[in-house]
């Protein structure tokens, strides 16, 4: 599966198990707002998200277990995500990172684009994730693709939904 934009030279497609170190970088740079986020409940500890401590034999297990789609710029990797099948029908996406410099221009949405496609090559009929409720882009951003929040909770030291999406 290759898409490539009318735009420009960005190319969506699967992830190999070479690009494992590119994708670990990316997740180091998207993921960095969070570890500056301040919580009250932790007296202004740093919230450090599970992604900035992802080792990159995580990234390569994915590349071989599950499916890794990225967005390319020629030759850089500039967004990627992950989609784990949880049960039957059921997916979980993870890992949903665009590079902070190729942020807001539509291409997360076009990279999310190429995932639900896949997912209904699959049959699948659920889509879910989990992210932060403290950042309000991310709750447009993801309520914008047709998320739903189902469930809050706390336990990663800032308040997180669990948002689901009906694959159709």
């Amino acid at each position: 599966m290759t898409a490539v934009s009318k735009k420009s030279n960005y190319k969506c497609r699967e992830g190999v198990l070479a690009d494992a170190e590119a994708i670990h970088i990316l997740m180091q740079r998207a993921f960095a707002d969070y570890a500056k986020k301040k919580n009250k409940e932790n007296d202004g500890e740093k919230v450090i998200n599970s992604a900035l401590r992802e080792e990159l034999e995580a990234v390569k297990e994915d590349l071989n277990n599950n499916i890794v789609l990225v967005l390319t710029n020629g030759d850089e990797i500039i967004a990627s995500l992950r989609l784990e099948e949880i049960s039957e029908k059921r997916y979980l996406l993870k890992r949903f990172a665009v590079s902070p410099v190729y942020q807001n221009q539509g291409l997360g949405t076009m990279l999310f684009q190429q995932a639900v496609d896949k997912l209904k090559e699959l049959n699948a009929h659920y889509l879910q994730l989990y992210s932060s409720l403290e950042n309000e882009k991310l709750i447009c951003f993801y309520q914008g693709l047709g998320f739903n929040c189902l469930e809050t909770d706390h336990s990663k030291g800032y308040e997180r939904g669990l948002w689901v999406k009906t694959i159709k």
